[in-house]
């Protein structure tokens, strides 16, 4: 079924981009924290310490070597009982949430490896849900919301990530030709004429896709949270997108009813 209905059913899980965001005076929102050392795509990251709300999430979306397995480790143990789940990329995560024995609410979101419920549900095997892919049609998600094992996250409102390098880009390019340094740049690719909010910290860059995806309309039974990622938006627009009311044109609906080729037709 997709179909309206009050916003007020629904469960929202929200990127904190600012400490602005802590003040939503809205119902049935969680809260998902970057974590300082551990995530990339963000401007603010947080510590444990400065969680400080309930039924909260922590995200780590960097690519783990050892060196940050044994931050993870330490981040895990000193977990308070305000920490609801963790939000993640790496599956090695799953391992050492076993092993340490934490009982964790755990969300798969690896945005572009989610794009059918066969997949779907052999991730479910090991984790509580998993973010259902952008780059597909709402014909295509409407397939894999019916057929999931468990209820699955859905993207509502958010900046798309599309690329993450391990290299710091935006530092690399301002010292290769002596420019001022900078951590948020809006990059135009010229011949698609397509801009890209990149982001930089020390582990990593990020491109965004600079379009928000704007995926409101889409109502189901089986959805555990409705994802808002709302990077560069202030808490009055955020409070808009909530309740569903009409904003200005930050948005579009993305491969909603635009399917994405990925193998080229056979010529007769």
């Amino acid at each position: 079924m997709l179909a309206k209905e009050k916003n007020n059913s629904k469960k929202f899980l929200i990127t904190v981009t600012n400490n602005h965001i802590k003040e939503l005076k809205v119902n049935n929102v969680n809260f998902l924290f970057p974590i300082k050392e551990l995530s990339v795509g963000f401007l603010n990251t947080y510590s444990l310490s400065e969680i400080d709300v309930d039924n909260s999430f922590i995200y780590i979306n960097r690519i783990l070597d050892k060196e940050a397995i044994k931050k993870l480790e330490n981040v895990l143990k000193n977990l308070s009982q305000n920490i609801k789940g963790i939000c993640f990329t790496d599956f090695g995560i799953i391992n050492l949430v076993k092993k340490l024995k934490i009982d964790l609410e755990l969300i798969y979101m690896q945005n572009h490896n989610t794009t059918n419920y066969r997949s779907i549900n052999y991730y479910l095997e090991d984790v509580d849900s998993v973010l259902i892919s952008t780059d597909i049609t709402l014909e295509e998600i409407k397939v894999i919301l019916d057929n999931a094992s468990k209820p699955l996250v859905i993207p509502f409102f958010m900046l798309v990530n599309v690329m993450y390098s391990r290299r710091k880009l935006l530092t690399n390019f301002s010292e290769k030709f002596n420019l001022e340094k900078k951590n948020k740049v809006l990059l135009n690719e010229p011949i698609s004429n397509n801009n890209f909010l990149a982001i930089e910290n020390d582990y990593g860059t990020v491109l965004y896709n600079q379009k928000f995806i704007d995926y409101r309309n889409i109502i189901h039974e089986n959805v555990l949270y409705y994802y808002i990622n709302p990077i560069d938006l202030s808490l009055s627009l955020i409070e808009k997108i909530i309740k569903e009311e009409d904003i200005d044109d930050l948005s579009g609906d993305g491969f909603l009813h635009c399917k994405t080729y990925y193998q080229l037709k056979e010529e007769k």
